[in-house]
């Protein structure tokens, strides 16, 4: 008993100075009478002529603060004990209709009691000055309190996701539950429990949604390698695989994420925005040339693929180039627009460097005239796809709007001009 009272000291340190200059005798003493706290409080819990249990509550309460009683296994296992009381009378009152009940109270006692619960047991693992250690706890709550109600966790992180747009609470709710499940000694919980083996997996989409809203990226990471691998979720799940490590700065695995995304989810140009994106910037399209070609060679029938060595093409000012793979793009899909705008604007990239080498010729020549009308004919040759993507897309006309003001322009479509103009409020 002197080994554990001076542990006792020395754990409870500076914020217990007045315990530290008592005598053996006299902590040994205030320790019991302090115990007496969680002793009444089993007492009014366990005895039927005591309906009203708020009273033990406020014993527990207090001996949870009381320095004398913060490393007692008991103090924890009671608090356990009784929180675990009012949360099935909070539940209760919610499975009533018309029955009003406190919900934020309801998962308040729900994470306090598996909280303590849990302090309990990791006291009772320490070897006491008999080196011997209790599975009380262990033994006794886990089966009532986490067990049974370890589920309740997701249902309180969706909770305060929708009722209450706080995510930083969610993700201590999904947190928890996956930290706890996921401890060596709950494998028998997690070989056993049909809501873990039937969506373990899948709900691990929720605290990566909630730490993504966070921006804590490592976290994020963490869970997202996992949604990753779910049905329904998995692609988002995947795309914040790749924005945590861009966030991190992990360009190299940024990169194989964006990769490995586009391969998995070969549908989705968010990928490939990305990527594109990236080497535009770093003025390398050599290797995206290189990774779309690839992407060619795995999937022949995606027009998406085209459009990018068309766009690598067109970055390199290799507009006849640009053009081919563009057109072999809406050819696999005659709905992408921004091909059949990509394809205009390489044309009229083609007139704008006919027109200079034109400007250098005397205007009064019979050359510098026919270059005007070969410049003219030119821009005929962009018309018809800009004015598809302006079918295809009639809400982004202040994309298209400006492209076909300038094709009309050079044209001389004066009346489809003004038309245009009325259209851009000019």
């Amino acid at each position: 008993m002197k080994k554990l009272i001076f542990v006792l000291i020395a754990a409870l340190g500076v914020s217990c100075a007045s315990y530290a200059q008592m005598s053996e005798k006299e902590l040994k003493k205030a320790t019991k009478a302090a115990q007496k706290t969680v002793k009444e409080a089993r007492d009014d819990m366990e005895r039927d002529d005591v309906p009203d249990k708020r009273h033990a509550k406020k014993l527990i309460d207090d001996a949870m603060k009381n320095p004398l009683l913060k490393d007692w296994d008991q103090t924890w296992y009671e608090a356990a004990v009784i929180y675990e009381y009012f949360y099935n009378q909070e539940s209760i009152k919610s499975y009533n209709a018309g029955v009003k009940y406190d919900t934020t109270a309801l998962y308040d006692y729900l994470d306090k009691m598996i909280t303590f619960t849990l302090r309990a047991d990791s006291l009772q693992q320490i070897p006491n000055e008999k080196g011997k250690t209790s599975n009380e706890a262990r033994n006794r709550l886990f089966p009532s309190i986490i067990h049974r109600n370890l589920n309740q966790m997701i249902t309180a992180g969706v909770h305060y996701f929708m009722h209450h747009n706080d995510p930083a609470t969610a993700y201590k709710f999904f947190d928890k539950y996956y930290t706890i499940a996921q401890r060596e000694d709950f494998a028998d919980f997690r070989e056993s429990d049909a809501v873990w083996n039937e969506n373990g997996v899948k709900y691990s989409y929720f605290p990566a949604l909630a730490a993504f809203q966070l921006e804590q990226w490592e976290d994020c990471l963490k869970y997202s390698q996992t949604a990753q691998n779910d049905e329904e979720y998995g692609e988002d799940a995947t795309e914040f695989i790749c924005e945590s490590y861009g966030h991190m700065g992990d360009t190299v695995n940024w990169l194989k994420s964006l990769k490995a995304g586009l391969i998995k989810y070969p549908t989705h140009e968010w990928y490939y925005g990305k990527l594109l994106n990236y080497y535009s910037l770093r003025n390398d399209m050599g290797e995206m040339e290189k990774f779309a070609n690839e992407m060619v060679a795995a999937d022949p029938e995606k027009a998406y693929n085209y459009y990018v060595l068309g766009f690598v093409a067109q970055q390199n000012k290799d507009y006849d180039k640009a053009i081919e793979q563009y057109k072999i793009a809406i050819e696999k899909d005659n709905t992408l627009g921004e091909a059949y705008n990509n394809i205009g604007l390489c044309i009229m990239f083609k007139a704008q460097a006919f027109s200079e080498a034109n400007d250098k010729l005397n205007y009064k020549s019979a050359e510098y005239k026919n270059g005007l009308k070969k410049e003219k004919e030119i821009y005929k040759e962009a018309l018809p796809y800009v004015e598809k993507w302006r079918e295809l897309e009639p809400e982004n006309v202040n994309k298209w709007g400006p492209l076909l003001y300038q094709i009309y322009y050079k044209v001389e479509m004066t009346k489809e001009m003004k038309e245009i103009e009325k259209l851009l409020g000019a």
